[in-house]
């Protein structure tokens, strides 16, 4: 009789510890989207993608934060710049800390996040004056080598899957100062997301 009651009170304490949310959670992602390259002289558009790793941490039912990197590419192509001149191309490292508010748990529903992201520039484009192959500007760099970025994202949950819309509003003037540039350079997105979740 004693041998049943530990059995069953150690098969209890199993379940009931099977049955607790998860505290960690690891997510893959992919996204694209609308790129806004601004500058002091106006607005580009073009194209923005993503590829990631978010490892999530719950600290309730309801509340988790989300650490991850990610390598982000954008370009103005294939849209033109309206000036004539060459199109923006850049890459980014992204580490991403977003918290999450998840409404239903961590069952179906909806997940909202915020947080910040440390961006370093990890393809830089240069200058390139075709009309003057001569300008003090032709190759060099036009982006610094680090950002700072805000991440809003809404998502929906199915299953083992999210999918939903993420932006990144870049906070920090990213024009590399130089002798000749004396300018502004904020590069935004939005963009639509996958995220896997296991």
């Amino acid at each position: 009789m004693k041998k049943t009651f530990l059995f069953m009170l150690l098969l209890t304490g199993i379940l009931a510890a099977n049955a607790q949310a998860k505290k960690w959670e690891h997510n893959i992602y992919l996204s694209g989207g609308l790129l806004i390259n601004k500058t002091n002289s106006g607005s580009d558009t073009g194209l923005s993608a993503r590829i990631g790793y978010g490892l999530n941490r719950y600290f309730s039912e309801k509340l988790s934060v989300m650490a991850g990197v990610a390598l982000r590419n954008v370009t103005e192509s294939p849209f033109s710049s309206k000036d004539g001149s060459d199109d923006d191309k850049f890459t980014f490292l992204d580490i991403p800390i977003v918290a999450q508010y998840h409404m239903a748990g961590q069952g179906n529903g909806w997940v909202f996040g915020l947080g910040p992201v440390l961006s370093f520039t990890a393809n830089n484009d240069t200058y390139n004056i075709d009309a003057d192959p001569n300008s003090p500007l032709n190759h060099i760099d036009k982006l610094k080598n680090f950002g700072l970025g805000l991440q809003p994202s809404v998502f929906y949950q199915i299953g083992k899957f999210r999918i939903g819309a993420e932006a990144y509003v870049g906070l920090t003037n990213m024009e590399k100062k130089t002798a000749h540039t004396n300018g502004s350079h904020y590069i935004h997105d939005t963009v639509v997301t996958v995220q896997f979740h296991f």
